[in-house]
């Protein structure tokens, strides 16, 4: 495998905040560098109509819930992939997937998997996590489904754009609205493909399950079965991030939906995410985002209430 590019779609990140839309009538972009760190939950918006290589594999961090009105795209993911108007593709945290010749157009959200809350969040999440754990990351959605997502889709990219008061609770109620119908259509009996678990896939998914306790590479190995260097292996070849990146990725997304969405002192948050010395926390909250917790709750505040 070739290298791949952590946080950067090779498919879908490039036709995403980065540019705005060329129509008037259409939404303006949020800008890319206030969606990765989390401090914009989430983003929604077109897919640009363009040719491409093959690049680079991809990683993202957020969940990708992509939607094909027209033309057609190859891609790598889980298995070479042809993506058809009508097509919705799934791409969770960590699956690795590859862009490839594209002429197809189509609408997309983005959004950090933290914003969805506890239990109900990882309910909502059904459809994703199923791709995660081997079923086919492509949904064929009926015609009404699809003119459902299509509407909600272009509902939350005119939200995201806006800066009004409630334009995070809005955004966050289409995107529950989107879950839902994803939910929906993973109901129907031919909507997923047997199971095809990957190493990397099984070890991805023990750690979003353990991260907030004490979790090492040793206790993701043997829970999997496997030898540590093995386990070590894998992750990083096929996500480009050590398992101990992901177990620290993992514990920041809950610092942020807690700084974002809770009063709690920062030495609360730091004990809730897995860290017995707050000091350590907040070393380790700079490392990744480059100011302390507090200074990215102050700025989590001021763009939430613009």
């Amino acid at each position: 495998m070739s290298g791949v590019a952590p946080a950067t779609a090779a498919r879908y990140d490039r036709a995403m905040p980065r540019t705005s839309c060329s129509d008037s009538h259409e939404p303006t972009q949020m800008p890319h560098e206030r969606f990765e760190p989390g401090r914009l939950p989430i983003w929604a918006g077109r897919l640009q109509n363009r040719e491409m290589g093959t690049g680079m594999t991809a990683v993202h961090t957020y969940a990708v819930v992509a939607l094909v009105t027209r033309g057609e795209s190859r891609i790598r993911h889980a298995g070479e992939l042809v993506l058809r108007a009508g097509d919705v593709h799934l791409i969770p945290p960590g699956d690795a997937h590859r862009g490839g010749i594209s002429n197809a157009e189509g609408w997309g959200v983005a959004f950090h998997q933290e914003v969805l809350g506890g239990e109900d969040g990882a309910s909502r999440l059904g459809p994703l996590l199923r791709v995660r754990g081997g079923c086919h990351p492509v949904l064929r959605p009926s015609v009404a489904q699809r003119r459902r997502l299509l509407r909600w889709f272009r509902l939350l990219a005119e939200e995201v754009s806006r800066n009004e008061p409630g334009r995070d609770e809005a955004a966050l109620a289409l995107l529950r609205l989107v879950l839902i119908e994803l939910e929906r259509i993973t109901a129907q009996p031919d909507a997923s493909e047997p199971p095809s678990l990957s190493l990397s896939r099984k070890a991805l998914t023990y750690i979003e399950t353990h991260c907030l306790e004490p979790l090492s590479l040793a206790q993701v190995a043997k829970a999997l079965g496997r030898s540590s260097a093995h386990v070590a292996g894998v992750v990083r070849q096929e996500t480009g991030r050590t398992v101990g990146e992901w177990i620290l990725e993992c514990r920041m997304a809950e610092a942020r939906r807690r700084l974002r969405g809770t009063d709690e002192r920062v030495d609360i948050i730091a004990e809730r995410v897995g860290y017995a010395d707050v000091t350590h926390f907040i070393r380790q909250f700079r490392r990744v985002h480059g100011v302390t917790p507090a200074a990215w709750r102050r700025k989590a505040t001021v763009v939430g209430a613009s």
